[in-house]
């Protein structure tokens, strides 16, 4: 479905209506697509059946890697993206990088989606003790109450149903995060100022 839709839209000429229904194929498929992995993963994170790929791997290239897959929708949207990678930060680590560049790319596309203008901007550095990575995820959008924080890492559940019948999603993402996170030796928390203020998530 994902692919046929593509190869339309790539190698044929298609007339304005047929590029849209094309599109909305693509959009569709890939919707279903990040349902399935979200309950896969979350299947296995329920079972303690998730296990970690660790390696070596360059950060700066899992940092860049996440952004670019984000860039062109940060784009669209006329946000300007950025981030910042200390110099203290070992250029070789090891990890899984995978599981790594899921937990980011969530934080990330989060971000943009619920921030209609302003910035996004991640941040990576050495924590004071020299043990662990410290990122933070940063926006300038909707924001959010201390009662809708409370409810934001528990399974199936978004801050409210006009967020939900807005912007979408499963209310799966950010509990995946956080336990993707626990299972590297960190975790994920949020603060906010409040609606309209903005969202920093900390990993």
């Amino acid at each position: 479905c994902i692919g046929m839709a593509e190869i339309l839209l790539e190698t044929t000429s298609l007339d304005p209506k047929q590029r849209e229904c094309a599109h909305s194929i693509g959009c569709s498929g890939n919707a279903l697509l990040y349902l399935i992995n979200d309950l896969l993963d979350f299947s296995k994170i329920q079972s303690g059946m998730l296990e970690l790929d660790f390696r070596s791997f360059v950060m700066h290239d899992c940092v860049d890697g996440t952004l670019e897959i984000v860039q062109m929708k940060a784009e669209e949207k006329g946000l300007e993206l950025v981030s910042w990678v200390s110099s203290t930060v070992p250029w070789v680590l090891v990890g899984d990088p995978g599981r790594l560049r899921q937990v980011l790319l969530n934080l990330l596309s989060n971000a943009i989606k619920f921030t209609s203008r302003g910035r996004v901007s991640l941040r990576c550095r050495v924590s004071p003790d020299e043990a662990r990575l410290w990122f933070e995820v940063e926006d300038t959008g909707i924001g959010l109450t201390p009662e809708t924080m409370g409810r934001l890492f528990q399974p199936f559940v978004q801050a409210d149903a006009t967020i939900t019948r807005k912007f979408g999603g499963t209310g799966l993402g950010l509990v995946i995060s956080r336990n993707l996170a626990q299972l590297m030796g960190g975790d994920l928390t949020v603060s906010s100022e409040g609606e309209g203020r903005g969202c920093r998530f900390s990993l």
